[in-house]
């Protein structure tokens, strides 16, 4: 008997051995993956953060964008009998015939959109994410169970190893055996449920190691959902500029909007169009070329009551008409 139990205490003394190298191999691994699946998830969650900050801020523009084209222009007033009166009845809003209703709904698509194409997949992730968090603490305490009962059953091979080494006397021998056979029983018991705890960590350690590595593959994805998000915005500004091709022209004030929803569908690639002259600076031109001497530039102001008279001589004038009559300049588009 004691020849015997000596050869299965040695198997179990190998067998636990090679379950604490499986253990710290596996444990190493798991914890290596989920370290680096960590740092990950927080760059994730800023993503995710930003997105959300992204959309409400382009809301925000809009609602102020929306306001502002809403306002009416300021009028050009003259004087009448009882003071100032405006040249024209009706204030015009800046934002003239613009659709106001397209910035709102641009707006409304870009949330719509990054929910369902980009944040809602990132939030797939960062819920498997806290899956695996729940696998690895789980893991941890079974693995405090299986230390635990690796250290009971260690602590009664022991025991056993020094009964068996033991000579008792004559008069001890019953007592002896009893205790003996009573030890072995409850290593065998011990060793049964270190056994089944073994098992039940090894296949614990072999769920929380695929479900790490399926997550890994995951985040190469990633990357496409942040090249979606932007595109999500560009075509969110797209069809906010939409809103202006409906703009219909403001007569009486110098604007550019006449035709550059015409030649320009998009805003990439603009051209530097030449600003055709309004009424008001090609009378101020005619004006100007009337009073024109033989020795070159301009004759001295008269006091005709035009705009050159604010300004003492007309050379000063010149500068103020960049973009208008004569003297065009390429003007930036808004």
């Amino acid at each position: 008997m004691g020849h015997a139990w000596r050869v299965v205490m040695e198997n179990v003394r190998q067998k636990v051995g090679a379950d604490r190298t499986f253990k710290a191999t596996s444990n190493a691994r798991n914890e290596a993956m989920f370290k680096e699946a960590t740092e990950f998830c927080t760059h994730l969650r800023v993503l995710e953060r930003d997105l959300r900050s992204l959309h409400k801020e382009i809301d925000a523009k809009f609602t102020n964008l929306r306001n502002i084209l809403s306002s009416p222009l300021p009028r050009a007033f003259e004087e009448g009998r009882d003071g100032a009166v405006p040249c024209t009845e009706e204030p015009k809003l800046i934002g003239q015939g613009v659709g106001v209703e397209i910035l709102q709904q641009a707006a409304n698509d870009l949330k719509a959109r990054l929910d369902e194409d980009v944040i809602k997949p990132l939030r797939s992730w960062l819920i498997a994410y806290r899956a695996v968090c729940d696998r690895m603490e789980k893991l941890e305490a079974v693995r405090l169970e299986l230390d635990s009962r690796r250290r009971t059953v260690d602590s009664l091979t022991e025991k056993v190893d020094r009964l068996e080494k033991t000579v008792p006397t004559p008069q001890q021998k019953d007592k002896h055996e009893q205790e003996l056979e009573k030890m072995t029983q409850l290593l065998h018991h011990k060793r049964d449920k270190l056994t089944r705890t073994m098992h039940a960590y090894r296949e614990l350690e072999q769920t929380v190691f695929n479900s790490l590595n399926t997550l890994i593959k995951d985040t190469g994805v990633l990357r496409d959902y942040t090249g979606l998000s932007l595109q999500i915005l560009q075509e969110c500004y797209q069809k906010a500029y939409s809103a202006f091709s409906t703009a219909t022209p403001l007569l009486d004030y110098n604007s550019t909007s006449d035709s550059l929803f015409t030649h320009m569908p998009m805003m990439d690639n603009v051209p530097v169009r030449m600003v055709a002259p309004s009424e008001r600076s090609r009378q101020q031109s005619d004006r100007l070329g009337a009073r024109k001497d033989g020795m070159g530039l301009y004759a001295p102001a008269s006091d005709d009551g035009g705009d050159a008279g604010q300004y003492g001589n007309d050379q000063q004038i010149q500068p103020q008409m960049a973009g208008y009559g004569d003297m065009q300049q390429p003007v930036a588009q808004y």
